[in-house]
């Protein structure tokens, strides 16, 4: 990779129209002189090469898309999506690999005895439909659609520390009365 000319950054024109040829000649422009800078600024912060490329395309995506907000030195500017979009990258793999895990310890077998294991899941039902229908609700959200208590909050059409406490009072009231049905079950 070769490094950008500095007189040839601040010579980047910029027209003021978001299309035509200036625009095409000005955006090749931009790209050729930091197309190598943000690659190497990604490789930097641990991209490896093709990840490198994904981030330059989508800094110079950006930049065609929002033409009009990248300064006339441009250069800290694309630096500046970089950085967006390598943290954006970074969550998205933590989803992933969170989600990676969830699958796995779902596929895994236990070990354990899979009759056991259907009537802790029924026991759990049983208990769940005592439950108000708030409450099941609430937990329903949280556990079977794996939202946390912002997303609950919007579905509810509340404040998300209401839906946190609405959600703590609903596991609470579960747990007790799922106790309370073992203990029904073991006196049988």
């Amino acid at each position: 990779m070769s490094t950008p000319a500095p007189a040839l950054a601040a010579a980047v024109p910029r027209p003021h129209a978001a299309d035509g040829p200036d625009h095409a000649a000005a955006f090749r422009a931009l790209y050729v002189a930091h197309r190598d800078a943000i690659w190497r600024y990604a490789v930097r912060r641990g991209a490896d090469a093709a990840a490198a490329e994904d981030v330059v395309s989508e800094v110079f995506t950006v930049a065609w898309r929002r033409w009009t907000d990248v300064p006339a030195p441009a250069l800290p500017w694309p630096y500046g999506v970089a950085r967006r979009v390598l943290a954006n990258e970074r969550r998205a793999a933590g989803r992933r690999a969170a989600l990676d895990d969830r699958l796995a310890a779902a596929v895994a077998p236990g070990g354990g005895d899979p009759a056991a294991a259907v009537a802790e899941r029924d026991a759990l039902l049983a208990a769940l439909a005592l439950l108000s229908p708030a409450d099941r609700e609430v937990l329903m959200l949280a556990v079977w659609e794996d939202l946390d208590s912002d997303a609950i909050a919007t579905v509810l059409g509340c404040r998300p520390g209401t839906a946190r406490v609405r959600l703590h009072r609903a596991r609470t009231r579960l747990a007790r009365v799922a106790a309370t049905q073992l203990i029904q079950e073991d006196d049988r």
